[in-house]
C-alpha cells in the first residue's frame, strides 16, 4: 500500500505513471484510488477536487458498513464522481457480497446507476479494477472474485466478439504492441469469442484469463476494438427485464456514439425519408459515417436479436438478425452471410428487379445497377465494369447490402458498363476463383505467405518484358499489365503477407493479383520467405522475462538496451528495435519495411542482439542459470 501525504492519508493508490511511459504500456494509463468510508471522507474528495485531480476509479470501502449509506451521503458521492472522474470512469462501492457504480458514460457529465449481486459483476465490466481493489481492500481476493463467475454479466462477456476497428487492423499486421498485447490483438479476428481467445492465450502463450482480460480491456481503450465492456450491464438488464432496445440506443449504451450522434443519424435518416422501423439502415448510415463497420454492426444486431427479446417476435416482423432479410415498402435490407453473393444477384435478376444494389464492408462500397432483372454496371472502389463485379463474387462473404428499387446512382459511368448476362458472368468469376485458389494453395501459406523481390529485380524484369508473356492460364500479359505488375511488385516488401499486398493493390482485383504474383514467383524473381520474424521475437520476449524474474525489472531493462547498442550500435538495426519501460521488446515494422533489410537480415540482427544480451545476463546470474532458461523455452516452442 502506497503512503500519501497527510492531507489524503487515508487513501489507497496506485498511480500513474509518466505520460512517455503509456505509449509503450497502455495499462499504465490507470489511476485509481482506494478509501474507507468514513464520516470526513468528503474533506478529503474536495482537497483533490481542489488540486485538479482526475481518477479512472474511486474505490469506496463499506466492507464495515455495507450498503446503509443515507441518501443525502449518495448524492454527494454522485456529485463528487462527476468533479473527479475520467470519461468512463467509475465510482465503486464494494463490500464481499455484492458492488454498485456509479459510472460517467454520458459525455455530458451525467451518472449511470448500476448495482451487482457479486463483486465479480463490476470486474466484469471493468477488469483493469480487479487487482487494484484486490490489494487495497481487505476480503476481496481473486479466490472469492471467481466463485461469483457464473453471472449474467460473466457470460454475455465471454461470448462477446471482439471486432477491430481501422486503428486495430492496422495495429495487428504491425509488431509495435507489446508481446502480450501483439498475442492477444493477433487472436481477434471479428468472430472468436472472448471465451475463445482467452483459452488460446492461456495454452498457447501462458497468459492468465484476467491478464488476457485486461489486456483486452487496454485495446478497448485505445480504440483498436470496438467497445465489448459498456455493452454488458445494458444488455444483462434488457434480457432480465425483457426489454427490446433499438440499435442507435444500444450503440450509445456501447458508448460507440454518443447522443448527439444519435440524433444526427437520425435526422439524416428522416432527411433521405426512411419510415421509423427501419433499425437495421440506421446501422447502415452508422458505417457510412464511420461510427462501425459492417462486421460490427452484424455483431450488434445479433446482440439485439438475442438479448432484446427480438426473437419472440419473429413470426411477426424479422428485425435485427442478421440472418434475415427486411423487406420494406420497395426496399431490401440484409446480411452477407445467410445468403452468398451469386445467391443474392440471381435472386435480384430472378425477381426482374430494376434498382440500385449497394453493398458495403468496411472501407469498401460495392454498386451494381440491375434493370430489369440484368446487371447493366458495376464499381467497387477503383475497380470498374467487370474487375468489380467479379471481385464482389469471388473474394466477398461478409457485409451489409441494401437494394432500392428504381433508384440510380451517379458513381456509375460508361467504364463501369456490363456487357454480359448475369449467368455467363458467375460462371467466368468461378473460373477465375478457382485459378486464385489454386495459385494460393501452391503457396506455402497461402495468403499469409511472406513474398520478397529478388536483389537484381529491375535487370529481370526488363529482361523478361521482352517476352511474350503468359499468365498460368494462356491468357496473355498485355502491355498495361505488365506496368501493372511492376507497380505490384514494389509493394513486395519481404515483410508484407500476399493478403496485405492483395488489399494495397486496389487497381487490380484480388484473383489478377494472383496470377501476376505467380508469374512473378514461377520467374524466379520473386521468393517466398519461410522464415518468420514473430516467432523468434516471442522467443526472445519470454527469454527475457523469465529472466527478469531473477536479474530485476529494472537491470533487466539496461541489459536489453546495454546488448542492443553493443551489437548495433547508433545503426538503422538499432531504431528497428524498441525496449519499452517494462522491459518488453517489439519491432518498428514500418521503419523495417521501408529499410533496405531483407526479412531475413532483420531476424539475423535480432539473433545477434539475442546472443549479446544472453552474454550479458551471464555476467550478472549463474551462466547455468540463464541456459537452463533458454533450453526451457526453446524446447517447449521446439515441442509445438
Amino acid at each position: 500500500m502506497t503512503s500519501l501525504p497527510s492531507d489524503i492519508n487515508s487513501a489507497r493508490i496506485l498511480p500513474k505513471v509518466n505520460e512517455t511511459d503509456t505509449q509503450q504500456h497502455f495499462m499504465n494509463n490507470q489511476s485509481f484510488l482506494t478509501f474507507a468510508y468514513r464520516e470526513n471522507l468528503f474533506v478529503e474528495l474536495e482537497q483533490l477536487v481542489d488540486k485538479g485531480k482526475l481518477f479512472d476509479g474511486l474505490i469506496i470501502d463499506v466492507m464495515q458498513i455495507g450498503f446503509t449509506l443515507p441518501l443525502e451521503s449518495l448524492v454527494k458521492f454522485s456529485f463528487y464522481a462527476q468533479r473527479l472522474l475520467n470519461q468512463h470512469g467509475v465510482l465503486l462501492f464494494v463490500k464481499a457480497d455484492g458492488a454498485i457504480t456509479l459510472t460517467k458514460d454520458d459525455p455530458g457529465g451525467g451518472l449511470t446507476f448500476y448495482t451487482y449481486d457479486s463483486p465479480f459483476g463490476i470486474f466484469t465490466r471493468h477488469p483493469m479494477l480487479a487487482d487494484y481493489v484486490c490489494a487495497t481492500v481487505g476480503g476481496i481476493d481473486r479466490r472469492r472474485l471467481q466463485e461469483g463467475g457464473n453471472t449474467l454479466a460473466n457470460h454475455i462477456l465471454y461470448t462477446s466478439v471482439p471486432v477491430l476497428t481501422e486503428s486495430g487492423q492496422k495495429a495487428k499486421g504491425e509488431f509495435s504492441l507489446a508481446a502480450p498485447h501483439h498475442w492477444v490483438i493477433q487472436a481477434i479476428d471479428d468472430y472468436t469469442t472472448v471465451e475463445v481467445i482467452t483459452r488460446v492465450m492461456e495454452s498457447h502463450q501462458r497468459l492468465a484469463p484476467d491478464e488476457t482480460m485486461r489486456i483486452i480491456q487496454e485495446l478497448e481503450s485505445q480504440a483498436l476494438i470496438f467497445p465489448v465492456f459498456p455493452r454488458i450491464q445494458f444488455l444483462a438488464n434488457c434480457y432480465r427485464n425483457r426489454k427490446p432496445f433499438r440499435i442507435g440506443r444500444y450503440m450509445v449504451a456501447a458508448t460507440i456514439i454518443t447522443e448527439a450522434q444519435l440524433r444526427e443519424l437520425l435526422e439524416r435518416q428522416s432527411e433521405e425519408g426512411w419510415g421509423k422501423s427501419q433499425k437495421t439502415y440506421l446501422g447502415l448510415l452508422a458505417i457510412r459515417a464511420g461510427y462501425i463497420n459492417a462486421r460490427e454492426l452484424e455483431v450488434l444486431l445479433d446482440d439485439q436479436y438475442l438479448y432484446g427479446g427480438y426473437h419472440r417476435k419473429a413470426d411477426e416482423k424479422s428485425i435485427g438478425h442478421t440472418s434475415s432479410l427486411d423487406t420494406v415498402r420497395d426496399s431490401i435490407i440484409g446480411s452477407l452471410g445467410a445468403t452468398d453473393p451469386p445467391a443474392l444477384l440471381q435472386s435480384l435478376s430472378g425477381g426482374n428487379k430494376t434498382g440500385l444494389l449497394n453493398v458495403e464492408k468496411r472501407d469498401k462500397t460495392f454498386i451494381v445497377a440491375f434493370q430489369q432483372g440484368k446487371p447493366t454496371y458495376a464499381r467497387l472502389n477503383k475497380l470498374k465494369g467487370q474487375d468489380a463485379l467479379t471481385e464482389f463474387l469471388t473474394t466477398w462473404s461478409d457485409g451489409i447490402f441494401v437494394f432500392k428499387d428504381k433508384a440510380n446512382s451517379q458513381d456509375l459511368d460508361s467504364d463501369c458498363t456490363l456487357d454480359k448476362p448475369l449467368d455467363r458472368i458467375l460462371i467466368d468469376a468461378m473460373v477465375c476463383q478457382d485459378h486464385m485458389i489454386k495459385n494460393l494453395d501452391s503457396l506455402p501459406q497461402g495468403r499469409s505467405s511472406i513474398l520478397e523481390r529478388a536483389p537484381n529485380f529491375e535487370a529481370l524484369w526488363k529482361s523478361l518484358c521482352q517476352h511474350n508473356l503468359k499468365y498460368m492460364d494462356d491468357t496473355v500479359v498485355t502491355n498495361d499489365d505488365k506496368v501493372a505488375i511492376e507497380n505490384l511488385s514494389s509493394l513486395i516488401d519481404g515483410f508484407s503477407t500476399l493478403d496485405e499486398v492483395i488489399k494495397s493493390f486496389d487497381i487490380w482485383p484480388a484473383h489478377k493479383i494472383a496470377k501476376g504474383i505467380k508469374l512473378l514467383i514461377d520467374n524466379s524473381l520473386v521468393n517466398i520467405q519461410n522464415a518468420s520474424l514473430l516467432r523468434p521475437l516471442s522467443i526472445f520476449q519470454r527469454i527475457a522475462t523469465e529472466l527478469q524474474n531473477t536479474i530485476g525489472q529494472e537491470e533487466n531493462r539496461e541489459l536489453l538496451i546495454s546488448s542492443l547498442q553493443y551489437v548495433h550500435g547508433n545503426s538503422d538495426a538499432a531504431s528497428r528495435f524498441i525496449v519499452d519501460s517494462l522491459g518488453r521488446i517489439s519491432l518498428n515494422l514500418n521503419q523495417a519495411k521501408h529499410s533496405d533489410k531483407s526479412l531475413s537480415n532483420v531476424i539475423l540482427e535480432l539473433r545477434h542482439w539475442m546472443e549479446a544480451y544472453l552474454a550479458y545476463c551471464k555476467k550478472k546470474i549463474p551462466p547455468e542459470i540463464v541456459d537452463k532458461i533458454v533450453a526451457t523455452i526453446v524446447n517447449a516452442e521446439m515441442s509445438r
